[in-house]
């Protein structure tokens, strides 16, 4: 029997959209009782109203966008699991819509701390007081920003573990892999959504200052993260198929060396099909990836670097044009 909370994520159509404006909606609302979106009540601790503006936003649409993200890998990943379960016998479709509540409390548990040791704010605990509306409010949007962050690569991490798990039964074919497509395009809801909260942190330059400390923090944790949830559903994939293709390699092989090397007609078209067969398998990849899952992958990667580029430029240029 389902729960409320599975009803309200797997089958109502617009339960992603509603939750992020409901949440945007609320944070937006707060801020403003705070006085947060008055560049005037900038904190000392700001270089400029503008950056002050610029946190605000990132604070009140950030837990919104990863909320929205969260809903979505849901669906999407129950969707997977289901062309999975369609052609294998894995009940992964039953394991991802278990939620683990104790895992997520002691994941948002972690998030919290992080933010209050690194985070609130980023010139340190020992010059920053909760004297001010707009102090509280700069504390709590951080605080809800990497506990929300940190519940959400918990909750990707176990749906990562349920696909590798289920990898490890699945019939392989190293000449036919689509049917296993669904264990790379697991790490593409995660690519894209942390590409786009890397992105969304550009917010924090809306006063054109390209600030490396605003971002470092958040990459030692991202980045680590994509690449693993990327590569980790499908890992016992890959093996197995390198496995297998070894194997077939060192078939042929012995057979080639065996085979006569005579000219004769049918010798030369035996050796000739082995060692055609041998090229093929050489050149059969072992991942379940194809090239439009390829590109998708290389193309969410390479966006987050370029937003940050074109902050850096703007920045450049703004200078450029008020000093000349």
């Amino acid at each position: 029997m389902q729960t409320l909370s599975q009803k309200f994520i797997y089958e109502w159509r617009y339960s992603a959209i509603s939750a992020g404006m409901v949440v945007v909606i609320l944070l937006a609302g707060l801020n403003y009782l705070a006085g947060n979106w008055d560049p005037v009540n900038a904190p000392w601790y700001f270089e400029s109203g503008r950056a002050f503006i610029g946190m605000t936003l990132l604070v009140t649409l950030f837990p919104p966008y990863l909320c929205v993200c969260t809903i979505y890998g849901f669906r999407r990943s129950f969707a997977l699991a289901r062309k999975i379960d369609a052609t294998h016998t894995t009940h992964l479709t039953q394991t991802i819509v278990s939620m683990p509540w104790k895992l997520v409390l002691s994941a948002g548990t972690l998030g919290a701390l992080f933010a209050i040791f690194f985070n609130i704010p980023s010139k340190g605990w020992l010059n920053f007081t909760l004297d001010t509306p707009t102090d509280i409010g700069i504390a709590l949007g951080q605080l809800l920003i990497w506990t929300i962050i940190f519940c959400f690569i918990a909750i990707r991490l176990r749906i990562a573990r349920d696909f590798n798990h289920a990898s490890q039964n699945v019939p392989i074919d190293i000449f036919e892999p689509s049917g296993l497509r669904p264990f790379a395009q697991i790490g593409l809801i995660d690519v894209l959504t942390f590409a786009g909260g890397m992105v969304l942190s550009t917010l924090q330059s809306v006063d054109f200052s390209f600030r490396p400390d605003n971002y470092y923090k958040a990459l030692v944790i991202a980045v680590p993260a994509m690449l693993y949830l990327a590569v980790f559903p499908m890992w016992h994939i890959h093996k197995r198929m390198l496995a297998l293709k070894k194997e077939e390699l060192d078939e042929l092989n012995r057979k080639i060396a065996s085979a006569s090397k005579s000219l004769e007609v049918d010798k030369v078209n035996e050796l000739e099909i082995l060692l055609q067969r041998r090229e093929r398998v050489a050149n059969c990849s072992t991942w379940p990836i194809d090239t439009a899952i390829l590109q998708r992958f290389l193309f969410y990667i390479i966006i987050p670097p370029l937003a940050w580029i074109g902050a850096a430029l703007v920045e450049s240029v703004i200078d450029d044009f008020i000093g000349g």
